[in-house]
């Protein structure tokens, strides 16, 4: 055994002095690709990364990990996430009487409690506050913020919760509704962000739902809820948008479409800059299955262009697809190009992702919880997301790089703060690409620390130091994303 064990050794050292005689012929090597950021070729500043629960609360609420998962989205092993979207729901007033807001329900329930079978109403308020709980006073989100997908069912044209509108006699109520929504949570320590008064306003969908064309929701705001919270002086910031698509080719999809509602409001109620605002989108796209030629269903990612102009923040405020579950590295790329582009393409300043945590069958949360309430797995998108989210710092500033000989399938996008700085780059392409990244023009600069995601690692982390030519030598590994963190001195 000794024999065999001497014999393993020498064949491990020879193997390491032959590895480190590659690695010095490699760095030796000129790089296809090199990188060099520009540190005054300021872009956009970035809010931060986060996630909703809204109508799956009561479905992590009820999981017997359900600490452990909230470590997995808001802890500093997991995506150290800093946003957290919540529901007004509709069924917290019920009639003219309600005014509560189910603030003292009580929130230690054991969890074989036959309370945790089921839906109910009354789970999902619990769960939506027991983690919004958790995710302020652990994890110290700083950006809690909620949307109503729909008035309460008494204040619309339809009494229901789906479908209908809000009757214009109720527009003033509504307006105190959010604001009691607002104080309400603030009581408990739980300050709103930021509140949206319509989740996809102009899709009249079957669940929680309520149709606003960009006119009403213009002269609500401007004439209602903006001056409501600036009377009450509330300093939550009034989310508009939000709707299904980003944009859209077809003017028959504008109904559906974020850009052209916020363009159209601001354009017909130029007074509503007065207020603290944020222009927000969804990132879904229509189904090859609709009806009309290929080209016109293109959702093209691109700047919500009256908003930039008139430095209103920009979120992505909702995004997944319902496609069949995959937790490949495939899907994980799939979606680091999607986050690359909303954040380089329509300049956002925050991502957030539609679910959490859900059991599903298809690709709507980053992790995926087991109907046995005990077990869940995370996705590849979950993995790559973190390369955004656990790296880029809150109030960091996209800036340029410039690239020589760049290529379509590798995406680089670089964020500063202060002196630290933070490059993100997704290789698309099956084989490995070297790269020479330049921090600073003089070369000024201390250890990079890249972070390597791909079907076998999450966030693996190595070391380089710099050359005699103020650069990194690194290869960036097929099909992978690859963060680096650095400082210059």
């Amino acid at each position: 055994m000794k024999t065999h064990r001497y014999l393993f050794l020498s064949f491990s050292f020879l193997a390491l002095i032959i590895s480190g005689c590659i690695g010095n012929k490699e760095t030796s090597k000129q790089p296809e690709i090199s990188i060099q950021l520009l540190w005054n070729d300021i872009k956009q500043p970035i809010d931060g990364f986060g996630v909703a629960q809204a109508g799956w609360a009561d479905e992590l609420y009820s999981h017997k990990n359900r600490e452990k998962i909230m470590d997995e989205m808001f802890g500093p092993d997991g995506l150290r996430l800093n946003i957290l979207r919540g529901e007004i729901f509709p069924h917290y007033w019920e009639n003219k009487n309600d005014k509560d807001f189910n603030l003292t329900d009580d929130l230690e329930i054991d969890l074989d409690d036959p309370f945790f079978e089921g839906k109910s109403d009354d789970r999902l308020r619990r769960g939506q506050l027991w983690l919004t709980l958790l995710a302020k006073n652990k994890y110290h989100v700083d950006k809690l913020f909620f949307s109503a997908w729909s008035a309460p069912a008494y204040m619309k044209t339809n009494g229901k919760v789906s479908q209908g509108e809000l009757k214009p006699e109720c527009y003033q109520e509504y307006a105190d509704y959010l604001a009691s929504f607002y104080k309400a949570y603030t009581s408990v320590g739980l300050e709103p962000y930021a509140l949206s008064p319509s989740n996809e306003p102009g899709y009249a969908a079957p669940w929680n739902s309520s149709l606003w064309t960009p006119e009403r929701m213009g002269e609500f705001i401007t004439r209602y809820l903006g001056p409501t919270f600036k009377r009450m002086q509330i300093p939550a910031r009034i989310i508009f948008g939000e709707n299904p698509l980003w944009s859209a080719v077809s003017p028959q999809a504008d109904f559906a479409s974020s850009l052209y509602f916020t363009n159209t409001i601001l354009e017909k109620y130029p007074e509503i800059k007065d207020f603290n605002l944020i222009a927000a989108g969804h990132g879904y796209t229509l189904p090859d299955s609709y009806p009309a030629p290929k080209d016109s269903l293109l959702t093209p990612i691109v700047p919500l262009e009256l908003a930039e102009k008139n430095n209103i923040p920009v979120w992505v405020t909702e995004i997944s697809d319902i496609n069949p579950l995959d937790t490949t590295i495939n899907d994980g790329l799939k979606w680091a190009s999607t986050y690359h582009a909303f954040l380089t393409e329509a300049n956002a300043n925050a991502f957030i992702w539609w679910a959490g945590a859900m059991p599903t069958n298809n690709n709507e949360s980053l992790i995926v919880l087991n109907s046995d309430r005990v077990g869940y797995s995370l996705t590849k998108r979950y993995e790559t997301f973190g390369n955004y989210t656990r790296y880029i710092a809150t109030g960091s500033l996209r800036i340029g790089t410039q690239i020589s000989n760049p290529t379509d399938s590798l995406l680089v996008s670089a964020y500063k703060n202060e002196k630290n700085y933070t490059i993100v780059a997704v290789n698309n392409s099956s084989r490995s690409i070297r790269t020479g990244i330049k921090p600073t023009e003089t070369g000024d600069s201390g250890t990079l620390i890249s972070y390597l995601t791909d079907e076998n690692n999450r966030w693996s982390p190595q070391n380089y130091s710099i050359d005699k030519k103020g650069q990194y030598i690194v290869n960036i590994p097929a099909k992978c994303i690859m963060t680096f963190t650095g400082s210059t001195k």
